[in-house]
């Protein structure tokens, strides 16, 4: 991949970062709020980047030499079986960037109920936010295939777009066939200031919204998986030793390694994260998925972003290591069932908030947002449910 080169030395700053905050903050709280909420947390959404800016160079490029009105000419038969106008296939492609523009660029469409209909399948189409998760799940487990896995999971989400056009159109709106031609717009030579300028904008974007929103919420995130702190009440481990102090243990080591404490942070079994993970856990233990793996997908219906944040949290083993991957692996949990089961959900189930509220102001009625959440959770729910299934009949 192109931005697995740039991804890397990003990653290797952020364990020269933490090498160094270690030196200069004696291990404690403050030095794991630091080095696994911010550093860690932040730093993996962060070290993603370089590939956001890839994909939404090319996206712009095909933009700007109006490529995307021959595709949506070319689609046009396409989409009048699914009860669409090739008209519609322009805000669904760009639905591949950003859901919300997409969304958005839907006002072209002049029949309502196409509009509507195109509004809620925009979703399935996999934003740029899903990158990351695609980048880190399939780059740690699956680095033989990469290209295939990734091209099977955007292929995936099509399809349920399909299907779900058939059915809607045949079940609520029962739309005609509209077969006025789609405008097509002479091919023209892209402008590279044009784009340039386009794909910084879309990385100003994504970084303005990796130091406010996804900085907050690492911090919530990291709070609610230390505390409260009463955790280590075993007669072996005194109540107040958290953190090594002792000389034995080598300064570098952050959490207790003896025997009687769990490899992983002490805090995590007991913590208001923990409970709320425990909580939901019963519903999506059948795909294969342990209270952790269930909290990040929960933090995802916020920003798909924060899903890798949060695993750079949970799933912490509180070495100096800052790649999240590397403790995945290291996670008994990730098999390889497991994690195609999440990826597949993680790529279905319901879009962002930001996505929800744009469907509502743009559809006039909280009915089909609420419908494109509760809709979309089921069918990633039963699609990862026999992914998960088949998978462990295969291997």
């Amino acid at each position: 991949m192109l931005g697995k080169y740039p991804q890397e030395w990003i990653l290797w700053l952020l364990e020269r970062l933490n090498l160094y905050l270690a030196t200069i903050i004696p291990h404690g709280m403050l030095y794991d709020f630091i080095s696994i909420g911010v550093v860690n947390g932040v730093g993996n959404v962060l070290s993603f980047l370089p590939n956001i800016l890839i994909l939404f160079f090319f996206m712009y490029m095909f933009e700007e030499s109006r490529y995307l009105t021959h595709v949506a000419a070319l689609l046009d038969n396409l989409m009048h079986k699914i009860g669409l106008h090739g008209n519609s296939a322009v805000p669904l492609l760009m639905g591949f960037g950003c859901n919300v523009p997409a969304i958005l660029a839907t006002k072209t469409i002049p029949d309502t109920k196409r509009r509507i209909l195109t509004m809620l399948l925009i979703p399935f189409m996999s934003c740029s936010a899903r990158l990351p998760i695609l980048v880190l799940l399939v780059g740690t487990f699956f680095p033989q295939h990469p290209i295939l896995i990734i091209f099977g999971l955007y292929g995936l989400t099509i399809i349920m777009a399909i299907l779900t056009a058939f059915f809607l159109d045949r079940v609520f709106f029962k739309t005609e066939v509209d077969l006025t031609p789609v405008d097509v717009l002479p091919l023209q030579k892209p402008k590279l200031k044009r784009v340039l300028q386009f794909t910084w904008d879309a990385g100003y974007e994504y970084l303005k919204k990796i130091g406010t929103v996804v900085l907050i919420a690492m911090m919530v995130i990291w709070f609610l998986s230390h505390f409260p702190r009463s955790v280590v009440s075993s007669a072996e481990v005194p109540p107040q030793s958290q953190y090594l102090s002792s000389a034995e243990v080598p300064p570098q080591s952050q959490y207790l390694s003896s025997a009687e404490v769990p490899p992983q942070s002490q805090y995590t079994e007991n913590t208001y994260l923990a409970r709320f993970g425990h909580f939901i856990e019963p519903a999506l233990r059948p795909l294969g998925f342990d209270w952790k793996m269930s909290v990040c997908l929960t933090t995802g219906l916020a920003a798909k972003e924060f899903i890798v944040g949060t695993m750079a949290i949970l799933y912490n083993t509180g070495e100096e290591e800052t790649q999240v991957g590397t403790h995945l692996k290291n996670a008994q949990v990730f098999t390889t069932p497991a994690v195609l089961s999440f990826l597949v959900f993680a790529m279905l189930y319901m879009p962002c908030i930001a996505t929800i509220f744009i469907i509502k102001k743009e559809s006039g009625t909280w009915k089909w947002a609420l419908f494109s959440v509760g809709y979309s959770i089921a069918l990633a729910w039963g699609v990862a449910f026999i992914v998960f299934r088949l998978t462990l009949l295969i291997l």
